[in-house]
């Protein structure tokens, strides 16, 4: 199965980050965030979307998060993220680098791109391409269409499935600059 999350922040003691995702302290996030990642199987692809970790600490905290990943993991780099990509090979064969913010991917015949940060416009939007972000930690945007904010939080703590994302993306408005095909 593969599966998109962004802004863990793991180990990023914050009242913003942990309080907002339900918890009194960063441990009892961590040890939850570790205890739902570590059910991802060697056969799973997990896609983080920045900001691994933040901080004090933050490489220490994102090698010591990454390491205990089992799956194939891709990052597309985050604001918070320059740290870790200078120590990339201090990793597992299984953690890849993406030296971007941004990656498009197609699964199952769907162009999904993938962005640190929300957009208004991003590769095939006008023929309702899925956005999937991260950045803004649920925080409202000011446009509607396929797009979501798969950072964790109170509500939905652990990552995406792409089923639960194609799920989610049917009953969303079309994208603000949707072209039908038919109509050309």
């Amino acid at each position: 199965m593969t599966y998109f999350t962004a802004d863990i922040h793991y180990g990023h003691d914050r009242e913003f980050i942990y309080k907002q995702r339900g918890f009194s302290n960063i441990e009892d996030h961590d040890a939850l965030t570790k205890y739902v990642f570590s059910n991802l199987q060697k056969e799973d692809t997990l896609y983080i979307l920045g900001d691994v970790s933040c901080g004090k600490n933050s490489l220490d905290n994102a090698l010591e998060f990454l390491s205990f990943l089992k799956c194939k993991t891709i990052i597309v780099k985050g604001n918070h993220d320059e740290q870790l990509f200078q120590n990339r090979k201090k990793l597992a064969f299984n953690i890849h680098f993406i030296d971007s913010v941004y990656l498009d991917i197609k699964i199952n015949g769907q162009p999904i791109t993938l962005c640190h940060y929300p957009m208004i416009s991003w590769n095939k939007s006008h023929w309702n391409s899925f956005l999937l972000y991260g950045h803004v930690h649920n925080k409202p945007i000011p446009i509607t269409g396929k797009m979501l904010d798969v950072a964790p939080t109170k509500e939905h703590f652990k990552p995406y499935s792409i089923d639960e994302i194609m799920t989610i993306m049917e009953s969303k408005p079309n994208n603000w600059d949707y072209i039908d095909k038919r109509t050309q």
